[in-house]
């Protein structure tokens, strides 16, 4: 019996395009994670998501387009607050939350293991550096961007290029980490995590103080 999720005809509703999207996307993230990118074809992701090969193709145009859409789901679901980031309340207390969420994405295996493969494939599959710099540098720069530029505004940070003063943040915090756990050494966890913010947390503000 052919088990494949495949529409025959007309448009499927909203919510069955985006369950079917979603559906894709975590078969796979799971076969990258598994096999990595340049085992996996999208022959087998159409074969092990039991949908069709033009149904892919339709979503997907390419495979680094699909990899690329991997990447984007995990950091969004992990990164970006539910709120309006635009419009922050307590910007600093948004900055300080963004940080949090970043530190957790480079400790998360799967991201590891998904960088490990961007890695050690990107010489003969240079889209997968497209990719990673599409989501992974770009998302959090971006996010911490919008609330240090809000804070300025409201005087609670002092002036300078937002994007330095975030990137300053982001890889004070993460770069060992991240490093340390692409390497395979054991990740920091629990009271480490949370004493790893706090420190670089109170280095950043006080470099970013208005009073300076």
């Amino acid at each position: 019996m052919d088990h494949r999720i495949e529409v025959r005809a007309g448009r499927p509703p909203k919510e069955q395009a985006e369950a079917l999207g979603d559906h894709v996307v975590a078969v796979a993230g799971a076969l990258f994670i598994e096999k990595g990118y340049g085992a996996t074809s999208m022959a087998t992701v159409a074969t092990r998501a039991r949908v069709g090969k033009q149904t892919l193709y339709r979503r997907f145009p390419d495979k680094a387009a699909l990899f690329r859409e991997v990447i984007r789901r995990r950091l969004d679901v992990m990164l970006i607050p539910e709120a309006d980031r635009s419009e922050h309340c307590d910007p600093m207390a948004a900055l300080k939350e963004i940080g949090r969420r970043a530190l957790g994405i480079v400790l998360d295996p799967d991201f590891l293991q998904l960088y490990r493969i961007i890695i050690a494939e990107a010489l003969p599959f240079p889209e997968l550096a497209a990719a990673a710099a599409d989501h992974w540098g770009s998302s959090c720069v971006d996010v911490c961007v919008d609330a240090i530029r809000v804070a300025q505004a409201k005087g609670m940070c002092r002036q300078g290029d937002p994007e330095m003063l975030a990137q300053c943040y982001l890889w004070s915090l993460v770069g060992d980490p991240f490093l340390k756990g692409l390497s395979g050494e054991k990740p920091i966890t629990g009271e480490d995590h949370d004493a790893r913010l706090e420190k670089v947390w109170s280095v950043f503000l006080e470099g970013v103080s208005p009073k300076r």
